[in-house]
């Protein structure tokens, strides 16, 4: 970013041509330069306090080193310090200790095949016995399906449950005016 932009003065917004401000719509834009803290506002495209020109790429300033803050060594404790609690004679016995669980070998764990190695296996064994896609083994057993009550029986059905509705129609209507 160049030091010199130009700025709207209602949002704060900057932009790369004159006119009116593209964001807010509110203000016409200015030359503004960002050298400077707070910065300033501009009348022509040059700053005269520090040189930098709209358009121009900012000079390249050398990061300053960072310098380690000198320390002094202790000499004694801090006259604030207080002593710390008294130290018990013995330390406290931490209990049984638990032993780490050890790392599994390579050799302990078991090969698992690839997914492509049990297609191929299956594939081959399907093959080999002259079986088909029905009788594979993940393939579930075909149920008879469930026999589906006549039409009669539902008619029964829907009329026996309408005929309750209207009873518990009725008695709320009694329990209603009662």
């Amino acid at each position: 970013m160049t030091g010199v932009v130009l700025r709207c003065p209602t949002c704060g917004t900057t932009q790369d041509h004159s006119g009116e401000c593209d964001a807010c719509s509110e203000g016409e834009v200015g030359y503004f330069c960002t050298n400077h803290s707070p910065g300033l506002w501009l009348a022509e495209p040059r700053c005269s306090a520090c040189g930098a020109k709209f358009g121009d790429a900012p000079p390249i300033r050398p990061e300053p080193t960072a310098r380690a803050a000198p320390t002094r060594p202790r000499v004694g404790p801090r006259p604030e310090s207080r002593p710390g609690p008294p130290r018990a004679a013995e330390p406290p016995d931490p209990g049984p200790r638990r032993s780490r669980p050890r790392m599994a070998e390579p050799e302990d764990i078991p090969s698992v095949p690839s997914l492509a190695e049990v297609l191929v296996d299956m594939l081959e064994k399907g093959r080999r016995t002259g079986g088909t896609i029905e009788d594979a083994p993940w393939r579930e057993p075909i149920e008879a399906a469930p026999r589906k009550p006549s039409a009669v029986a539902g008619c029964l059905t829907r009329l026996v449950l309408l005929v309750l509705f209207l009873i518990a129609l009725a008695v709320a209507g009694l329990l209603s005016v009662f």
